[in-house]
């Protein structure tokens, strides 16, 4: 089995505008290695959170490859995509993407109940990831009942729900202030050390940032630093 758990091959993406083609990825090649932990920086409109999409399978490039485990995803088609973002990666967003008429235990599950996983068994898992992440106490909480870095840890938990190989966090702490950011990063580097889980996080945060083994640096939508 190769380290090499994500790699982009001069990935390139593009969009027309007022008749001239506008790259927001141009030429990209990354490397992650299984376990490691990556932070991709730059500033606004840099392409980053495009890279982070089209990594992830949530967004196709206009050309050029991306691998998973060595499969390349780049040309899959949309159930393909999502059998392999349901088995390999987790998903941390900014604006945490909870279900607001579910539970926090519910919304832990919800990944589970799409790959099929028993009952009683995704229960159990929600329950000793909410207690992971210091929310034993609010398994029935509503995402509205919550405030914003409760609610982020309830994304992250549920991320973990399919026990990924790679976390993909998108500014995770971008919504909260800098004591509870800090309480974010915590967790994500103690499952990245822990859980061995690869981690490859969007951010604006220097002090998040400083936290990777490795920083990625992009401008204009290429690569500057690896």
């Amino acid at each position: 089995m190769s380290n090499i758990i994500l790699r982009t091959k001069d990935l390139n993406k593009s969009y027309p505008m007022n008749g001239i083609t506008v790259y927001a990825l141009a030429g990209v090649d990354i490397r992650i290695e299984r376990g490691e932990f990556v932070s991709i920086v730059g500033p606004s409109g840099c392409g980053k959170s495009t890279l982070l999409s089209i990594a992830g399978g949530l967004m196709t490039p206009s050309s050029g490859q991306v691998f998973i485990d060595g499969k390349d995803i780049s040309q899959l088609s949309e159930q393909e995509s999502a059998l392999i973002r349901q088995k390999h990666i987790g998903f941390v967003f900014q604006s945490y993407n909870l279900l607001v008429d579910l539970t926090a235990a519910e919304n832990v599950e919800f990944p589970m109940v799409l790959a099929g996983v028993p009952e009683a068994e995704r229960q159990t898992r929600a329950l000793e990831l909410l207690e992971r992440v210091g929310l034993a106490d609010k398994t029935d909480y509503l995402p509205d009942e919550l405030s914003g870095g409760q609610k982020q840890r309830v994304a992250i938990a549920r991320a973990l729900a399919n026990r990924p190989e790679m976390i993909l966090a998108d500014e995770p702490t971008g919504n909260l202030d800098s004591a509870t950011a800090g309480e974010i990063m915590r967790l994500l580097t103690e499952f990245n050390h822990e859980d061995q889980v690869t981690l490859v996080m969007v951010t604006h945060a220097p002090e998040d940032a400083a936290r990777a083994h490795r920083t990625i640096s992009m401008r204009d939508g290429q690569i500057e630093n690896l």
